[in-house]
């Protein structure tokens, strides 16, 4: 038996009994469900709804579209400013930051694959499938930017970091193959997706919920202190690399991006010290 639960404006839920799974849809393919500060702010609202509905076992996340997410909205980004972009990735890193604590277990399905900050989002998951075609990329860099919501320190702090810096720095198209051998996803699927959701979940069902959620409890605080630290570190270096503004750079009818030369970063950061301190009020 399932049950409707809220009117979201770009997540679809409905509550299934006999697992005691509440499944969450990105439904705004409109946006090629991309995070929108809209969607995020929805997100955010539903998982402060589960902290307490420990008769919950688990959140099934899962998208309209047969890409999970495109992340950021790519159509949108030159548009976007820094305040903006800030926003953004401090809003994503909280949430995945608050799933990682939650009392349910959190199963998310990749689909076809992810890339930019929906990339990020699947660390809050504890479980990751995704299709055996997907491809997963944290290719941010590509687009002027750094992974700043958790895909520098949350990433290499749940799989290898060789894996972690290989992954940001090259900005690479992950398959199936690399994905599990990683450890990023648990299992890949063909024709057999319901298959492995019900067997997911069913397992899942049939634990014992109070050790369970301890358990969920105790892996995350032995990772707390990694991922605090990490937190501050991210931020410091996404306001640093927002500096070249090399997201806006992408022309309208141009595929490439015209980014700042490195030589060119110098004088970038010192012409940005010098408008920080014009806008500095005056002490009297």
């Amino acid at each position: 038996m399932q049950t409707n639960l809220f009117n979201y404006t770009t997540l679809s839920t409905r509550l299934e009994k006999s697992t005691r799974t509440l499944f969450v849809t990105l439904n705004r393919p409109d946006w090629k469900n991309s995070f929108r500060l809209e969607m995020l702010f929805e997100l955010e609202s539903l998982f402060a709804w589960c902290t307490t509905r420990v008769e919950i076992n688990t959140i099934f996340i899962d998208s309209s579209s047969s890409e999970f997410s495109t992340g950021l909205d790519l159509d949108a980004l030159a548009t976007l400013s820094a305040t903006q972009l800030d926003k953004i990735n401090t809003k994503l890193q909280k949430i995945i930051f608050a799933m990682m604590q939650l009392p349910q277990t959190i199963v998310m399905d990749l689909g076809h694959g992810t890339q930019t900050i929906a990339s990020e989002f699947a660390l809050g998951a504890d479980i990751r499938i995704a299709h055996k075609d997907a491809k997963v990329s944290f290719n941010h860099c590509h687009y002027g930017l750094v992974p700043a919501a958790g895909g520098m320190s949350m990433l290499s702090t749940l799989v290898s970091p060789a894996f972690s810096r290989s992954w940001v720095l090259s900005g690479a198209a992950l398959n199936e193959s690399v994905l599990t051998n990683s450890g990023f996803i648990t299992e890949a699927y063909s024709e057999n997706k319901n298959e492995v959701i019900a067997q997911t979940l069913s397992r899942i069902a049939n634990l014992a919920p109070v050790q369970r959620i301890q358990a969920k409890l105790g892996l995350f605080e032995t990772l707390r202190n990694q991922f605090e630290s990490g937190i501050v570190m991210d931020r410091k270096i996404a306001k640093a690399s927002m500096i070249t503004e090399d997201w806006r750079s992408k022309k309208p009818e141009s595929k490439e991006f015209g980014f700042m030369p490195a030589k060119s970063m110098s004088y970038s950061v010192k012409l940005s010290l010098i408008k920080t301190e014009e806008t500095q009020p005056t002490e009297h």
